[in-house]
């Protein structure tokens, strides 16, 4: 039996402007497509093609022979696109522990709001019938005057009832102070 040997002859080129343009044409689709079996995503693959064409010009006179240039932008699309895919399990890693520390933080944010509405809302309805109205209504977001229109008395009278009203809750809520700032 006798084995046929081949003989590999290398193509020499020069990568002038004309050169470059011929392979860019020669292999850019098929560098996309090699690029997409990583990438599964068409305009990625195609920046990182681009992006290896751009190195492959910076670095041209380092090139004797097309089978050079053929293993460098196949080595460089592989290279791009796994750095890329590593680069993607980072920031969606990342993300997803951004998200969790929200959960959490949405957790104790609420549960804290909603504590200390209730502890706030408990003292209120410890004030007098009109306090408590015109605080109930202050909680609502409702301005002095607004507050005077609906339970029938002046804008002074909210003003001053409602600066006894604080008076008296934070008489009430000192004990809570350190409490809710620890919390908050």
């Amino acid at each position: 039996m006798v084995i046929a040997e081949t003989s590999y002859i290398p193509i020499s080129i020069k990568l002038n402007e004309q050169e470059f343009h011929n392979i860019f044409e020669r292999y850019y689709v098929a560098l996309c497509l090699f690029a997409n079996q990583y990438m599964e995503n068409d305009e990625a693959s195609a920046d990182i093609v681009q992006d290896s064409f751009a190195n492959l010009w910076q670095i041209r006179d380092d090139f004797f022979y097309l089978h050079q240039v053929k293993a460098f932008l196949y080595t460089a699309v592989r290279n791009k696109a796994l750095n890329e895919l590593e680069h993607s399990k980072v920031v969606w890693e990342y993300a997803q522990k951004v998200i969790e520390k929200k959960k959490d933080s949405f957790f104790h944010d609420a549960v804290v709001e909603e504590e200390t509405y209730r502890i706030v809302a408990d003292a209120i309805d410890m004030l007098p019938d009109q306090m408590r109205a015109i605080m109930k209504l202050a909680m609502e977001g409702k301005k002095n005057n607004e507050i005077a229109a609906h339970l029938n008395v002046s804008a002074e009278t909210v003003h001053t009832l409602k600066r006894i009203a604080y008076k008296k809750l934070r008489e009430h809520l000192k004990d809570y102070y350190y409490f809710l700032f620890f919390f908050i």
